[in-house]
């Protein structure tokens, strides 16, 4: 079973709490299954452990009860935990290009337990590769948020893109990342 820290569904309710308020999370754990809610019911303790199905099915239920028509929900989502990641836990792992680049992989053990993470280039232009993770559209999506909520700050605008996609028959999943000021 594919684990996530709880850090990542923290982050998702704190978005929902952001653009949503009070009745947003309301609704979405009204919604949700009876484990999911049990779990949102407890303490979240933000370096342990849960089922990544536990924050996909978070996710998926928070975009069809409060933002059905938004396609751009999911890469929302992921920029708004990437700006959080960055500001409250990474900030000097992710500081310049150089670093994001080079503790990239690190990042992504400290928030999966499966997969792996490899990037490519660094300055301007990089592209990372997601290798033995099993991905969701929603997933695809959030990382690219996240991707450009990590290294966007003010004054530098990050746009990521995918390329290959496992979803499609890629052998992993690949995302651009470029630069624009």
């Amino acid at each position: 079973m594919a684990r996530a820290r709880a850090r990542n569904l923290i982050d998702a309710i704190g978005f929902v709490r952001e653009y949503y308020g009070a009745a947003g999370i309301g609704r979405v754990e009204a919604a949700v299954d009876a484990e999911l809610r049990a779990l949102l019911e407890g303490v979240l303790r933000a370096d342990d452990w849960y089922p990544l199905a536990a924050l996909v099915s978070y996710l998926a239920v928070a975009h069809r009860e409060l933002a059905p028509f938004d396609d751009d929900f999911y890469h929302r989502q992921g920029f708004y935990t990437g700006q959080q990641q960055r500001a409250h836990y990474l900030g000097m792992m992710v500081a310049t290009p150089e670093l994001r680049a080079k503790m990239a992989p690190t990042v992504w053990r400290m928030f999966y337990d499966v997969g792996h993470l490899v990037v490519a280039g660094q300055g301007r232009e990089a592209c990372g590769q997601i290798h033995d993770f099993p991905t969701t559209p929603a997933l695809c999506q959030r990382f690219l948020g996240i991707w450009e909520g990590i290294a966007s700050e003010p004054g530098v605008v990050v746009k990521a893109s995918e390329g290959r996609c496992v979803l499609r028959g890629d052998p992993y999943c690949e995302f651009n990342v470029r630069y624009e000021q």
